[in-house]
């Protein structure tokens, strides 16, 4: 965002300025009237240029006033909130001093006590200098890493001493793509990360039609659209809201009918009847068929798939009733709508006493493991590359080689070793991380990350970058 026009100067220039500007309009207005050769009464076009010329200067003239109210507004909180916070704890402790009086009187319990009112810590402060540059002054990106926003009104001592806990770097890097921006220009997570528009905008967007991203999140921690939609787009933050309704839903209802299939909210359910929004057609709530009275209808398709589901093994969702596919890892299962079950029995995670591993998916993800760290390659003896840079061809033609059998025996041991560190770290958070270079493949978006990768350090699993701080 650039510096708006005038931003810098004085609020009795600016007046002075737009009142010049509007005297002269006026004047060419007024010298323009009755001449000409068009009919009497009808506007000629520098007659219609100029008036729109003073609409846009009461436009200005507007906007400067709004703006000198809200430098007001800004003032008075810097210079007077510590002032105004301690007036409402004294008032508080009033008022619950005269409610216990009364109790007392009536041999009544005791009031609550009520809380005090904090004093705008640092992350507070910050706030009210983006919402001034976003509002007032403007962002200017020409500025050096090491100014802080210059303050031109006096301000409260609790204030200025929550000011000088923490300088504001003007410029700081986008956590997704690196960019330096503008301080006022990012959104901090509750994690403490910051996020441009563009790419806090891609994750809500990205949210909304992949449902493993929702919640939008970073470091496992929701990030509240409340306290994101002043750096979002006004249409994205109102189709997220209306979408937040359906992904919040669990076994949702769509309408039946497929030229609609739009999602019916729970305040359209009444009982067993679901009222489509848009076509108004009416929806079963339990079949998911047309609305019907009666029991409802057996459905061939749903059984067949039902019928395949339980030949391949695959288990569903309890909570939207998703089919689920393991193939390879534990038994607890993460569905896309964040519901967490056993796979084995369904039921809720560790209300069972399933295994939590099945031996043969146990020992294909070690050698998946295995098979990833080893990339391929034969192991190199010792002493190789030295031998390499100072040509000495004959004595590595003398080197040991790896039997076939010592092959296998390693593999054995390596997978064995996989297959236990697995079992025994199998209940992973995703605390720890190891960056890994080249070319590898991330296990949750499938995406192929050119440069590096992300590598659990408990469970092993690989991540992109976005999968790592907004999916897992």
């Amino acid at each position: 965002m650039d510096v708006p026009a005038f931003a810098q100067v004085s609020d009795e220039d600016i007046a002075l300025i737009i009142q010049l500007l509007k005297q002269d309009g006026e004047d060419i207005v007024s010298a323009t009237i009755g001449k000409g050769k068009q009919p009497e009464g009808t506007m000629t076009d520098t007659q219609a240029a100029f008036n729109l010329f003073m609409r846009e200067l009461q436009d200005a003239e507007t906007f400067f006033a709004d703006r000198r109210m809200t430098r007001s507004i800004q003032s008075a909180i810097q210079i007077d909130g510590d002032t105004i916070v301690q007036s409402q704890n004294e008032e508080a402790v009033a008022e619950h001093d005269r409610n216990l009086s009364v109790s007392l009187s009536n041999d009544e319990s005791e009031p609550p006590v009520p809380q005090s009112a904090s004093l705008p810590s640092a992350h507070d402060d910050e706030l009210m200098e983006k919402m001034a540059c976003i509002y007032i002054t403007g962002i200017d990106d020409t500025e050096s890493d090491d100014d802080t926003i210059a303050a031109s009104q006096p301000e409260g001592s609790a204030w200025a001493a929550s000011r000088q806990v923490g300088k504001t770097r003007q410029r700081r890097s986008c956590e997704a793509c690196g960019e330096p921006k503008h301080f006022a220009a990012l959104s901090r997570a509750p994690c403490q990360h910051e996020y441009c528009r563009q790419c806090l905008s891609r994750l809500f967007q990205d949210a909304m039609v992949d449902e493993s991203l929702f919640p939008p999140r970073c470091c496992k921690q929701p990030i509240p659209l409340d306290k994101s939609q002043l750096f979002l787009d006004a249409n994205v933050a109102r189709q997220f809201r209306q979408k937040a309704v359906e992904l919040a839903t669990p076994n949702r209802t769509y309408c039946h009918n497929t030229d609609c299939a739009a999602f019916i909210p729970p305040a359209n359910c009444r009982h067993t009847t679901a009222t489509c929004g848009e076509c108004r057609g009416q929806t079963c709530t339990a079949c998911k068929g047309a609305w019907h009275a009666g029991d409802c209808p057996n459905d061939e398709q749903l059984q067949q798939v039902i019928r395949l589901a339980r030949e391949q093994g695959w288990q569903r969702c309890q909570n939207c009733w998703g089919m689920v596919e393991l193939n390879t890892g534990c038994n607890h299962m993460t569905c896309r709508c964040g519901f967490q079950f056993c796979y084995v029995c369904g039921t809720r995670w560790k209300a069972c006493g399933c295994d939590h591993w099945a031996e043969h998916r146990l020992y294909e993800r070690a050698a998946q493991i295995d098979a990833r760290d080893q990339a391929g390659a034969e192991a190199i003896p010792p002493g190789l590359d030295l031998m390499i840079r100072e040509e000495r061809p004959r004595e590595i033609e003398e080197l040991p080689r790896e039997t076939e059998e010592q092959r296998d025996l390693n593999w054995q041991r390596r997978i064995r070793l996989i297959a236990e560190d697995l079992r025994e770290n199998h209940e992973c958070v995703h605390e720890h991380w190891s960056s890994r270079s080249g070319r590898q493949r991330c296990e949750e978006c499938h995406d192929v990350m050119p440069i590096f990768i992300y590598e659990c350090r408990q469970c092993h699993i690989m991540a992109c970058r976005y999968c790592r701080y907004h999916r897992l």
